[in-house]
């Protein structure tokens, strides 16, 4: 039964209590204007008893109440209430311990009853008084005595002064720098932050501010602040002292606005401060005394001072509102120097300034960064430490002369002695808006600077760079924090730090905040567990069953701070002994857990760099399943290993009936394959003398054709030409007709050779095509004249009808498309009696293209019709085998090889497209196909080989020739100057660039021969496109023997526009020389008829010509060849001959002397040779050439003297038929 008294108070009490429940924070004003931070606890924090008997904290970190209405637990977010029903002796508590062995609780009552909490279960039950432990305070029937010293101790020394009839009967001062008072009928009070005292501001003009600073006098550190200009008090070190006023009010205060910034002046220029205010500087001799303005920088608006800073070698710099930064020199006869953006700063609104102990001044902005002025330059520099603006608030140099930077919403910036800029801002600061910093007095080795926020501040470790919050979130005291004028001050005794705020100054024990920030990490315990999904005691989870299990726990912070963030972790080491990430959630959940052994850690810290909690933890396991143990795996493996040998037992007996089935087959079927061995052997031996007999039926075919090409064609080109001459000698109608007959006969004879080399070469897949630009209807058109004698002689009409859709010229071989027109031509013409052949051609549209005609691609069909006797529909599939016909009638009829059209067959598919037919028997025939063409420029496309004589050039051309060789010089001279092209002739690459670098008159063109002495074709290249980059100024043609494909390449990276083979076309050459001078000809003209024909005849010839060693054929010049070259001059033609015989015999003596011993100039020699003889139409010569320039530059010189040997009896049988030529 609870005392009369105790029962009487709370009622008496109830209507004062109901009146202090809404009290959440009370902020105690005790006797010298000063204020701490305490709040009370009561019901509405749910704290139901106002009687608080005994405190005590238990090791786990928890707060317990002794009150008269129970015990209640606080774990500092809420409040949890024992009594008799929860095992408790009685409900009256008036004592508490803990044993510290095993950490149960022992509670005493008022009536004398004793109760323990168990730690297992944590429930209580009643104890014998006999077993209570030391230090548990117990009467006979009471309350025990209140320890009154103690707590008059405590109020006075924190100068506590509660409520009017508060009566504190309890004191606690816990683990975490919290000091707790337990009263009788108010409830209970937390005494927090007991480091921060709040003196209220003393009595000063209305709406001035504090200015602090310190001085040294007598060897002794005072602290001194100001907010009327002289108006002086100095700060005591102990809270206890009071303000000491200076002036006692006699010197007037200085006219103008408050102090805006209060530096100490050093004792060598007389002590004192420099005071700034809003009309500039001032200087105070000493506390109390008059202010005296300094020259220049006094009295005037633009001089409002928002900074100081002195630097011995330097002076004293003032930064101001808008005007820049002034400098008083520390040498008095110099002059005052002003500094703004015209003096390179980046802002005339100065907002902090520092010195540091090198001598540098560090200049802060709003918004545009950070500037330090050198003093050994004496210029400003910048940094700039982010990609946006930086609003800088001050600056602070630790003791190991490291810079900090405090910002306006950037956070912090660190600068080592040594090494780079350093931000930090985020989870590592408590606020990222910095308005002071403040170096502390350490008492050790390690510095410490003070942050000072709007709303809080922080102890930062500077060589750790450790950040610790020293005020409660939601402590009142540091709710207006000013930054600028924070002091700190070492007293013999005492190490204070002031600072101003807008209501007080605050007075920082930094001894008990060094203590506040090292105290212990928060407590953590364990609320609850769960085994799928079932609640378990944590301390009870002992084994759980052999299978999968769901585990969860529940855990919480014990802190008794106020409002303060808790981060927690936790493993389960035996799944991994890896810490979770840090979480604000006191929980954790394990899916599916497996069988093995498991111990579950949490621990716990303050914020985001606390020190972490010694982890707490709860062990468990799960049991093996039976199939997993060690026991069942060996019966499981015996069993397997016994059931295994069983069954190869069994195996192998069949195995081994098995074998001897297959012995007997095997010798039976041995017999066998030893016969069809035999037989297929037999088999093999025929089938290699059938391959090797058509090996070499091939080659004697391939040779046959060579041979036969070269000894038929080459009487035959004298057969046809002696006819033609002799038709022109105006032979009678007999001779006439038999002249016709064998012209017609030889005619017909090369056309089946022809045939038949062409077949040969599709066959062997040695036929390819050309990719050059011609003029497509030109092409067409020339049928006509080509078949102009055919179609007349058997009375029948040839039309060409070319569409206005096809292209003037594409890419591709015109050769192979007039061979396949002239094929199918030809056999129209051939089977038809009377009527006529239609030739037509036209664009069609691409199917890929959705029948669209593309600009660059087009799609040509070609058609060829006929009036003749058509084609037996079962006949149209073997018209186009070799050597095939439609009857055999028509063979004798119409003669033919039955070459024509599978050649034409062939052509078509090498070029892409398939060749079709339609015919009725006795109507006719018509030949299609369509071949893919790329667009060509018209004007690249040669000229046509069969028109007359090439205009001269309007205006006339200028073009350097670079040739060695005089007989080429000589070509090239009368070929140009038939064109009114004006010739200047070099012998070599040298002579050409600096002819080139000296002419006065720019040349239009140069023809370049790639092998010359002294320097190659190549490297004149290289050095002229140096001298004129621009291709288009001085086009460069190369002359070259080779058609390698190669050699174009190395022309065109030396500079080249482009490449000519010699001997070269004239016409070809001409349309070179219009496309690249863009120079335009009088009237259109041509070259001379046959000259295209006998170069193609020459390459055709070279083509099907054996390899060029060793050779018994005749060589013979083709003289016209050699008279279309010269123009038709018999005087040029013979100088050109004369030039070679008297050139030639010295190159052919330097070849046989360069064979063994000099390749280079074997390679060179025969490639001038080369270039020589190809004007006199000897391929057989001139491919004996190449392949020796080719063969001398191999390794080891392979064949050179079989091809010198050949080439000098070549040449043997040339020289007489040249000379005869220059006698006739």
């Amino acid at each position: 039964m609870k005392p009369l008294f105790h029962f009487l108070y709370v009622r008496r009490l109830g209507l004062l209590l109901l009146a202090l429940l809404a009290a959440l924070l009370l902020v105690v004003r005790p006797a010298r204007a000063q204020q701490v931070y305490m709040r009370q606890f009561g019901p509405a924090e749910g704290l139901r008893a106002p009687f608080i008997y005994a405190l005590l904290q238990d090791r786990q970190g928890y707060l317990w109440l002794g009150t008269g209405d129970g015990l209640v637990r606080y774990d500092g977010t809420r409040f949890v209430a024992f009594t008799k029903k929860d095992g408790l002796a009685e409900d009256f508590v008036v004592s508490l311990r803990e044993n510290p062995a095993t950490g149960a609780l022992w509670v005493g009552h008022y009536q004398g009853g004793v109760s323990v909490r168990k730690t297992l279960t944590g429930s209580f039950t009643p104890a014998d008084r006999a077993t209570v432990p030391a230090g548990l305070k117990l009467t006979a029937d009471g309350t025990p005595p209140v320890d009154t010293a103690s707590i008059g101790r405590y109020l006075r020394r924190y100068h506590l002064h509660l409520p009017a009839g508060t009566e504190v009967i309890s004191l606690l001062e816990d683990r975490e720098g919290n000091a707790w008072l337990g009263t009788a009928g108010q409830g209970l009070w937390r005494h927090s932050d007991r480091h921060l005292q709040l003196l209220s501001q003393p009595a000063g003009p209305m709406g001035q501010t504090l200015a602090l600073a310190t001085t040294a006098t007598n060897g002794s550190v005072e602290a001194w602040g100001t907010f009327g200009g002289n108006r002086f008090f100095q700060l005591p070190f102990h809270t206890a002292a009071p303000l000491l006023y200076a002036g006692n009010g006699h010197v007037p205060p200085l006219r103008g606005e408050p102090v805006k910034a209060l530096l100490p002046r050093p004792a060598r220029l007389g002590g004192g401060f420099w005071l700034g205010t809003a009309t500039g500087v001032y200087v105070v001799p000493k506390p109390g005394s008059g202010g005296v303005a300094v020259p220049g920088l006094s009295n005037n608006i633009n001089y409002e001072v928002t900074a100081l800073a002195y630097a011995p070698t330097s002076g004293l710099w003032v930064g101001t509102a808008a005007d820049g930064i002034y400098l008083v020199p520390a040498d008095s006869s110099q002059a005052i120097r002003h500094f703004t953006t015209a003096d390179g700063l980046l802002q005339n609104s100065i907002t902090a300034l520092l010195a540091d102990r090198t001598g540098r001044v560090w200049v802060g902005t709003r918004g545009t960064g950070l500037a330090v002025f050198q003093p050994r330059t004496r210029t400003f520099e910048y940094a700039r430490l982010t990609s946006t603006g930086l609003d800088i608030t001050c600056f602070a140099e630790d003791a190991d002369g490291g810079l900090w930077v405090g910002t306006e919403g950037q956070g912090l910036f660190y600068h080592p002695p040594t090494g780079k800029w350093e931000q930090f801002e985020g989870s590592a600061l408590p606020s990222n808006y910095v308005y002071g910093l403040l170096p502390l007095p350490a008492p050790t080795a390690r510095p410490e600077l003070l942050l000072v926020h709007r709303q809080g501040l922080t102890l930062l470790d500077v060589r750790r760079l450790r950040f610790t919050a020293l005020a409660a979130p939601d402590n009142p005291l540091v709710r207006e924090c000013l930054g600028a004028g924070a002091i700190a001050v070492q007293g013999p005794d005492a190490a204070v730090a002031w600072l101003p705020t807008r209501t007080g100054l605050l007075r920082l024990d930094l001894a008990a905040a060094r203590r506040y920030a090292t105290t212990r990490p928060p407590g953590l315990a364990f609320t609850a567990a769960e085994v799928d999904g079932a609640p378990q005691p944590v301390d009870a989870l002992g084994q759980l069953s052999a299978t999968r299990h769901r585990l969860g726990f529940a855990f919480q912070g014990i802190s008794l701070n106020p409002n303060e963030a808790l981060a927690y972790q936790y493993r389960l080491r035996g799944l991994s002994d890896d810490w979770s990430r840090p979480s604000a959630a006191g929980e954790a959940q394990f899916p599916g857990l497996d069988a093995g052994r498991y111990v579950f850690e949490a621990r716990v810290r303050r914020g985001a760099t606390g020190a972490w909690s010694p982890a707490v933890a709860a062990a468990f396991g799960i049991a093996t399943p039976f199939w997993r143990t060690w026991w069942f795996a060996t019966f499981a493996v015996l069993g397997l290993s016994g059931l295994v040998f069983g069954v190869v037992r069994a195996r192998e007996g069949r195995l081994r009936r098995t074998q001897l089935v297959l012995e007997r087959t095997v010798r039976e079927r041995t017999a066998e394959l030893r016969q069809q061995k035999a037989h297929i052997e037999n088999i093999n031996a025929d089938l290699v003398v059938a391959r090797d007999a058509a090996e070499a039926s091939r080659r004697a075919k391939a040779q046959f054709l060579a041979n036969m090409s070269h000894e038929i064609r080459t009487p035959m080109n004298a057969v046809i030409g002696l006819t033609n001459l002799l038709q022109a000698t105006r032979p009678n109608q007999e001779q006439r007709e038999y002249l016709t007959a064998i012209e017609s006969s030889s005619q017909n004879l090369l056309v089946i050779i022809n045939d038949i080399l062409d077949s040969s070469k599709m066959e062997a897949g040695k036929l390819s095509l050309e990719q050059v630009p011609f003029r497509l209807p030109e092409a067409v058109r020339r049928l006509g004249a080509m078949f102009k004698f055919a179609t007349e002689s058997k009375g029948l009409a040839l039309t060409i009808n070319v569409a206005d859709n096809v292209p003037a010229a594409v890419l591709g071989d015109p050769v192979r498309l007039n061979q396949i027109l002239v094929n199918l031509v030809g056999n129209a013409i051939k089977f038809t009696r009377a009527g006529g052949v239609t030739v037509a051609v036209e664009a069609v549209p691409s199917p890929e293209h959705a029948g669209t005609l593309q600009p660059d691609h087009s799609r040509i069909r070609f058609g060829v019709r006929d009036t003749g006797i058509g084609i037996p529909a079962d006949k149209l599939g073997a018209i186009f085998e070799d050597f095939s016909q439609a009857n055999t009638s028509t063979t004798r009829e119409f003669g033919g090889t039955g070459l024509g059209l599978s050649i034409a067959r062939n052509l078509v598919q090498l070029h892409g497209g398939q060749l079709g037919v339609t015919s009725e028997e006795g109507q006719g025939s018509e030949f299609f196909f369509e071949l893919p063409y790329e667009v060509a420029d018209a004007s690249a496309a040669q000229p046509d080989a069969h028109a007359g004589p090439l205009a001269p050039f309007e205006p006339a051309l200028r073009v350097l020739v670079a040739e060695d060789n005089a007989l080429n010089q000589m070509v090239a001279r009368k070929t140009l100057e038939a064109w009114n092209v004006q010739v200047v002739i070099a012998e070599n690459g040298r002579l050409a660039v600096e002819t080139a670098a000296a002419a006065a008159q720019p040349f239009d063109a140069v023809l370049m021969d790639v092998q010359m002495p002294e320097m190659d074709g190549y490297e004149a290249a290289r050095r002229l496109r140096a001298l004129f980059p621009d291709a288009r100024q001085l086009p460069i043609i190369g002359l070259t023997a080779s058609v390698l494909p190669e050699d174009r390449v190395l022309a065109l990276a030396a500079g080249m526009n482009d490449t000519l083979a010699k001997p070269f076309e004239p016409a070809v050459l001409y349309a070179r020389l219009a496309h690249f001078t863009g120079r335009h000809a009088g009237p259109e003209g041509t070259l001379a008829s046959g000259q295209a024909g006998a170069a193609a005849e020459a390459a055709e010839a070279s083509a099907s010509f054996p390899p060029a060693y060793p050779s018994t054929l005749k060589i013979k010049p083709d003289w016209q060849l050699l008279e279309e070259l010269a123009g038709g001059n018999e005087g040029f033609l013979r100088q050109i001959v004369r030039t070679f015989l008297a050139e030639a015999p010295a190159l052919e003596a330097l070849l046989g002397a360069a064979c063994a011993h000099d390749p280079a100039s074997l390679a060179s020699t025969a490639h001038k040779l080369k270039g020589q003889v190809a004007y006199f139409g000897v391929p057989v010569l001139h491919a004996q050439l190449d392949e020796l320039e080719r063969a001398a530059r191999l390794p080891g010189c392979p064949y050179c003297q079989p091809l010198v040997d050949a080439i000098c009896q070549q040449l043997a049988e040339l020289y007489p038929q040249l000379e005869a030529r220059t006698l006739s």
